[in-house]
């Protein structure tokens, strides 16, 4: 009885560990050639760039400033008529108040009025704070140390994407730093090391992608992590929240009817797709 437990115990546990090993082989290991991914790449971005245009009216009503930035970003390594068009609208388009501070996220040479970020830095959550002092730090009234932001460990899911992008702006903003450097690297391998675990592909997991790019670590991004993005694309040509049934706060969603993509999911997914094959294409195998 003992001996026939064990044998039922030990084929469960190798049961277990053969799924495990296959879960993280499909998300980790590329099996695709170069000219096939590239293929893909192609297609998707065209996809996306339409979608892009179709969509060019709500994405300026949404006047989300760290959007239009990546939008920017893309136009700067490949010129695209719609995304600039998207950019210098917003730009040309007057905010009221405060909130006109925004728009050096977009443009580094916007001229930023010291009352209006403060302002606007006392209002917001600790993530645009992040933000609006990267922009300005100079002009800040609060320091990064009283809001934590260059703490290694102490931040974690979106908050910790965050403080990477605000880092990265902050980086651009006051030039090469070695301490910056290496604080940007540790946020990147924290989120490869989460990527490495990750099978829902959400909003969040794009955002981990593209971000680390960002920061200039593609190595630490594996190629079938942007192959499962491209996979999840929508027919309409964006991405969403969504992967089966589960979203980026992991609760699963039980509506199936809307597979649409948002303009948050698909402009971090066209923004990480341009860095790869206009960036990055040697290491992802696209030269």
């Amino acid at each position: 009885m003992l001996r026939k437990t064990v044998i039922i115990s030990l084929s469960i546990s190798i049961f277990v560990i053969a799924i495990c090993a296959c879960v993280l082989l499909y998300n980790n290991v590329s099996f695709m050639t170069n000219a096939r991914f590239a293929g893909k790449v192609n297609i998707s971005i065209e996809k996306a760039e339409k979608w892009a245009e179709a969509n060019r009216s709500s994405i300026l009503k949404k006047k989300n400033a760290a959007l239009l930035m990546m939008l920017r970003k893309c136009d700067e390594l490949k010129n695209n008529p719609v995304f600039e068009d998207i950019v210098k609208t917003f730009l040309d388009t007057p905010i009221p108040n405060y909130t006109t501070c925004w728009k050096r996220e977009i443009d580094p040479n916007r001229p930023v009025n010291s009352f209006d970020l403060n302002k606007a830095i006392e209002k917001e959550s600790i993530d645009n704070k992040w933000m609006l002092y990267a922009i300005a730090p100079d002009k800040a009234h609060i320091g990064p140390e009283e809001m934590f932001l260059f703490d290694t460990e102490r931040w974690q899911k979106r908050q910790l994407t965050h403080q990477l992008i605000a880092l990265v702006k902050l980086r651009e903003t006051q030039g090469p730093d070695q301490k910056l450097d290496k604080l940007i690297e540790r946020l990147c391998s924290r989120l490869s090391s989460e990527l490495y675990f990750d099978l829902a592909v959400v909003d969040i997991y794009i955002q981990k992608v593209m971000f680390t790019l960002m920061a200039g670590h593609q190595e630490k991004i594996r190629r079938r992590w942007v192959e499962r993005i491209i996979a999840n694309q929508q027919a309409d040509g964006g991405w969403n929240d969504r992967w089966f049934c589960f979203t980026s706060n992991r609760r699963p969603t039980l509506n199936f009817k809307n597979r649409s993509g948002d303009q948050h999911a698909t402009i971090q997914a066209v923004t990480a797709l341009y860095l790869i094959k206009y960036k990055y294409p040697e290491y992802f195998g696209l030269q």
